[in-house]
């Protein structure tokens, strides 16, 4: 080949590697302004948590409230997600067995069960010391109580031979009407101890805040017109948040179901705060609000 072809070819190779810098910076940079090329998006934390409930009455606005915890958060942190999921009470050890959540929400009678798995708490927050007594372990705190509710006696304004009381695996009212000297008719589910309470003249009731609102309900429209009394002396009616997984998200969703202005939402579904907050001005309410801050807690994590 002559010189002079050879250095045309080699100026022309030139030629077209310059160009095809070019044409790819180009295209690189108008793929930027279309948005078909863009940064690599944050990869998305997933957080588990697990709601058991034990008791009867407000189980699912107690899983609603974390749930719009849940939201807010979400709508602040696009790159964190949580999975909140129900748990019934006598599978959550085959649950535990093959995986853990993050965090967890538990009642009274699942607490042995979860203590080997809880990470300890170092800071109670707003949380009223009684409460936070109900949550030890060998003087460790291991979860913070964040729900409260309680019992009442509810009679007719006659006279009253049969009582009635809801029984189960995990609450223990026994120690309220032990101490009364009363002995169930029958074991019955709250639901049928709310029942015959509601078809006999003759019943009296020992219910929790949702039998409150059931038959202050029936009173307000004549159906009944019973006597409804606050129990002081005893309560395992509460909900209690525990962190499987410590970091910074975890302990503040922790801190946020206790914080005062998510608390205030609790009066909305007929529960009671943990922390000093008042939710309620008069009326039945207000008497259990009152009852609740002198009733014994049962400890969670005993029988």
């Amino acid at each position: 080949m002559k010189r002079k072809n050879i250095v045309f070819v080699i100026s022309s190779l030139v030629l077209i590697s310059v160009l095809g810098v070019y044409v790819f910076m180009y295209a690189i940079k108008n793929a930027k302004k279309y948005k078909i090329y863009e940064k690599e998006p944050l990869q998305t934390q997933i957080y588990t948590i697990w709601h058991v409930t034990t008791f009867e009455g407000g189980g699912k606005d107690r899983i609603n409230y974390l749930k719009t915890i849940a939201r807010e958060n979400e709508k602040q942190n696009p790159n964190i997600l949580y999975l909140i999921k129900e748990i019934q009470p006598e599978k959550l050890e085959d649950e535990l067995s093959t995986s853990t959540p993050d965090m967890i929400s538990f009642g009274y009678g699942v607490g042995e069960i979860l203590l080997q798995h809880l990470e300890e708490i170092d800071e109670t927050f707003l949380v009223r010391n009684d409460l936070v007594e109900s949550a030890k372990f060998n003087n460790k705190i291991y979860a913070i109580p964040y729900i409260l509710s309680g019992y009442a006696m509810i009679t007719h304004n006659s006279q009253n031979t049969e009582f009635h009381v809801g029984t189960n695996d995990y609450v223990n009212p026994s120690i309220i009407y032990n101490e009364l000297n009363l002995t169930p008719a029958q074991a019955e589910t709250q639901y049928d101890a709310y029942r015959h309470f509601v078809y006999s003249k003759k019943a009296v009731l020992l219910g929790t805040a949702r039998d409150v609102f059931r038959v202050s309900n029936l009173n307000s429209i004549g159906r009944t017109n019973a006597i409804i009394s606050p129990v002081g002396s005893y309560t395992d009616l509460i909900q209690y948040f525990g962190l499987l997984k410590k970091d910074n998200v975890t302990t503040k969703f922790l801190k946020q179901v206790v914080q005062n202005e998510n608390q205030k939402k609790l009066k909305d579904f007929s529960l009671f705060s943990t922390t000093d907050v008042e939710l309620y001005n008069d009326g039945i309410y207000k008497d259990m609000e009152i009852a609740l801050k002198t009733a014994r807690k049962g400890n969670v994590f005993k029988k």
